[in-house]
């Protein structure tokens, strides 16, 4: 276990210093009991002048140097996809709590490894879901729940955006880059958040010649009826908005939904007129910082109170997105979607909308 800290303080490092940890970093300045403590990075140099920027610290350019440092409790992991798992597992192993950011790992097993070796450790460990977070995702979840629209039977989320230059880590098969992973982790969340566990899944895409998965488009089959629709690009836009339908109305969430900051609900309250249609009731919320606030706030908080988990996306769920992700894998590489793939023609096309 990580050694005593300062009454009420969590001591965080971040594991990596791209856009993400920038984000992440600037958004723990307004956090109460997070302590800015350490960045790691491959490049000492680039570790250092991070931790200046954001107001870190220490530098650290060895995972080996950062989990044997009894001054650091948390760390928020934001590498490549490939790693997370290694170095979570690293992490815990070392009595650290973490914060991966998503995904957890590259497949279930990964996912189920951190989660069992979280538990054995008796260490905090969450995915890095932050739109479940998100103050808007909580309300119109919490208004489908109490059933606002009436039975939920579809929900509908898709986050398609080109990832333009070819030599983006994004497209690394050897860092496990995918769409899937990336952009369609997200509205898997969605629907298994609202409708649980699917009875049964299709899909569809396009996968490179070496595995990268670019486009995918999901269907999850419910035994009760219930279907979510579900796409994801990084070579195209695909609408990044997302609804949930019930027999009594809609909600939609406007782009990009994973983190909006207002939503509409179209209830008939048991009369169907043209209000349904024509006069939604639009829920707003302000936003925080870059977004990440309300979970580092969250997780920050139940660090210090000594648990594990947050039950808001607690280490099943991220194991039960995984399964289905595993599916929809299967299903993507079982079917005719693995052709050989043009990667600069994609790429220079992605980063020209409009380009034929």
């Amino acid at each position: 276990m990580p050694d005593p800290r300062p009454l009420g303080e969590v001591r965080w490092a971040i594991a990596a210093t791209g856009d993400v940890s920038r984000q992440v970093a600037s958004d723990f300045a307004a956090v109460p009991g997070a302590r800015r403590a350490a960045v790691l990075s491959r490049d000492v140099a680039r570790a250092r002048a991070f931790a200046d920027e954001f107001d870190f610290s220490r530098a650290f350019d060895s995972l080996d140097d950062l989990v044997a440092d009894p001054q650091i409790d948390a760390i928020y992991i934001a590498t490549p996809h490939a790693l997370h798992a290694p170095m979570a597992l690293q992490a815990i192993a070392a009595g650290k709590h973490v914060l991966v950011e998503k995904p957890l790992g590259v497949n279930a097993a990964e996912a189920r490894q951190i989660a069992e070796a979280a538990h054995r450790q008796g260490v905090f460990a969450m995915e890095a879901m932050w739109m479940k977070f998100n103050p808007a995702f909580r309300a119109f979840t919490d208004q489908v729940r109490t059933g606002r629209i009436g039975e939920i039977r579809t929900v509908r989320g898709c986050f398609g955006l080109p990832f333009g230059a070819a030599d983006s880590p994004r497209w690394s098969a050897e860092r496990a880059s995918s769409t899937l992973l990336d952009q369609g982790i997200y509205p898997v969340t969605l629907a298994l958040e609202l409708l649980g566990a699917p009875d049964g899944v299709t899909a569809d895409g396009r996968i490179r010649s070496d595995g990268v998965n670019l486009t995918t488009y999901v269907t999850l089959r419910y035994d009760g009826g219930q279907v979510a629709q579900l796409a994801a690009s990084m070579v195209e836009f695909i609408d990044p908005t997302a609804s949930v339908s019930g027999t009594a109305g809609w909600i939609t969430i406007p782009a990009p939904f994973i983190r909006a900051s207002q939503f509409a609900t179209h209830a008939t309250d048991g009369a169907l007129t043209g209000a349904v249609f024509s006069s939604p009731e639009v829920s707003r919320f302000d936003r925080e910082g870059n977004g990440y606030v309300p979970m580092l706030r969250a997780v920050t908080e139940a660090i210090l109170c000594g648990d594990t988990e947050h039950e808001w996306h607690p280490l099943r769920a991220s194991v039960e997105v995984f399964d289905v992700l595993d599916e929809i894998r299967s299903a993507l590489t079982s079917s005719t979607n693995a052709v050989p793939t043009d990667l600069q023609s994609i790429a220079d096309k992605a980063s020209r909308p409009g380009t034929p």
